[in-house]
């Protein structure tokens, strides 16, 4: 191919290729989101400096493209709410996850999409550790902790009830009343727009939504019984904790050494389908950001429901320290189960302070309150009163149109946001 021929066609081939991207931008053909919306250098840790800040208008300081965000959460939990319990409806307990935040703000259209996930646990318990009736096993320190006879398959293993607690060297249980265990997940998919710089310096991003909120309760009351060989001493502590009772001996019997762990377990999961609008609001001044958002948030929550009992009884060879295992057995009840479906209406507020590092990241700090107004099913624990003031600990059903509120402080980076 002579040199004329091949210009020819490089001419030609170059010459479409340009026309071809000229229509394409004059008939808006833009993809939904540039994946290197980011600047093609990626020099996120460019300082900044105070003299760019004064000249430049708040619409360019707000940045387009792709973002992301992470925090650091410490939401303190309500504890449920029913008309039996033991009165602490109004206590906050303290609980702690992480926030992630993944978004696109298109450049051309002043306009974007949102995902937000959170995870938030928040715990209580009135809980009790106490010995095993045989408090040691030496045969865990040689390496020779086995299943008592017969075994599974004579294998040398190592088991919770046989062996000494992991990291301890002594064998006991924990044992009491859960006061609160919530486990929160939230997942959000929004709409934004990006409003035009009120006359000081703010903007205002409408978004709508939808929303899933996954809202574990949880429950437990776990007591321990033993037996005992010397009638003088069995009862010393016994009445004091309403966690601790003694098994009695039919009478004219020897005692069998043992001890038994009865837990009573309720699991609920709140499944929350919602729709949500709200806004945020952010300005700036100098290398500062103060924000706000808002979100609130109806719909549906599809309630689930299920208990167990299990009892753990450990029988040894004598009374003494590092008495051998010589049967070890738990039984369980059948799992009972039931569902409910609630209506649910709240609200999620934010409050935030940002810093301005470099010219891609900031740092900021803030608070936030989670409500879910109605329609959360937590379960109700109580402590009865018996005669002679004992208490006798329990846990019921609990109802199925309460409320759930987070709140605290937050702390956490910016990268484009």
């Amino acid at each position: 191919m002579s040199v004329r021929k091949l210009t020819t066609k490089l001419t030609m081939l170059l010459v479409l290729a340009t026309g071809g991207v000229s229509a394409s931008a004059q008939e808006h053909n833009h993809a939904l989101a540039d994946p290197f919306a980011f600047d093609p250098d990626f020099q996120w840790f460019e300082p900044v400096y105070d003299a760019d800040i004064l000249d430049m208008k708040p619409k360019k300081r707000a940045h387009t493209g792709w973002f992301a965000t992470y925090d650091r959460i410490n939401l303190y939990g309500s504890r449920p709410s029913n008309s039996d319990d033991i009165g602490d409806g109004n206590r906050l307990d303290s609980g702690g996850g992480q926030r992630y935040e993944v978004g696109y703000m298109r450049p051309d259209q002043d306009t974007g999409m949102l995902f937000t996930y959170l995870r938030n646990d928040a715990t209580a318990a009135d809980s009790l550790t106490v010995d095993r009736l045989n408090r040691i096993n030496g045969d865990d320190f040689t390496g020779n902790a086995t299943y008592p006879d017969p075994n599974r398959f004579n294998l040398s293993v190592f088991r919770d009830t046989d062996g000494n607690v992991l990291g301890y060297g002594t064998r006991f249980y924990n044992i009491g009343l859960t006061l609160n265990s919530m486990q929160m997940r939230s997942y959000e998919l929004s709409k934004t727009w990006r409003m035009e710089p009120y006359h000081y310096g703010g903007i205002l991003e409408p978004m709508i939504g939808a929303r899933f909120i996954r809202a574990q309760d949880q429950a437990s009351l776990k007591t321990y019984g033993y037996t005992f060989d010397d009638p003088n001493l069995a009862n010393i502590g016994i009445g004091t904790s309403p966690y601790v009772y003694l098994i009695p001996n039919p009478p004219g019997t020897d005692p069998t050494p043992l001890d038994r762990l009865n837990t009573f377990g309720v699991e609920i999961q709140n499944d929350i389908y919602a729709l949500q609008a709200g806004f945020r609001y952010f300005k700036f001044q100098n290398r500062w950001r103060y924000s706000a958002e808002f979100r609130g948030f109806t719909g549906v929550n599809s309630q689930a429901y299920s208990n167990r009992r299990t009892e753990a009884t450990t029988v040894y060879d004598g009374f003494e320290e590092s008495a051998d295992v010589i049967l070890d057995t738990t039984t369980a009840s059948t799992t009972q189960f039931d569902s409910n479906a609630e209506f649910v209406i709240g609200f999620d507020a934010r409050a935030e302070l940002g810093y301005q590092l470099t010219k891609m990241i900031n740092v900021r700090c803030g608070l936030q309150v989670i409500d879910i107004a109605r329609g959360v099913w937590r379960s109700s624990h109580n402590l009865v009163e018996q005669t002679g003031g004992l208490v006798t600990p329990s846990i019921e059903t609990g109802r199925q149109d309460q409320g759930y509120i987070a709140f605290g402080y937050t702390f956490g980076i910016e990268l484009n946001r």
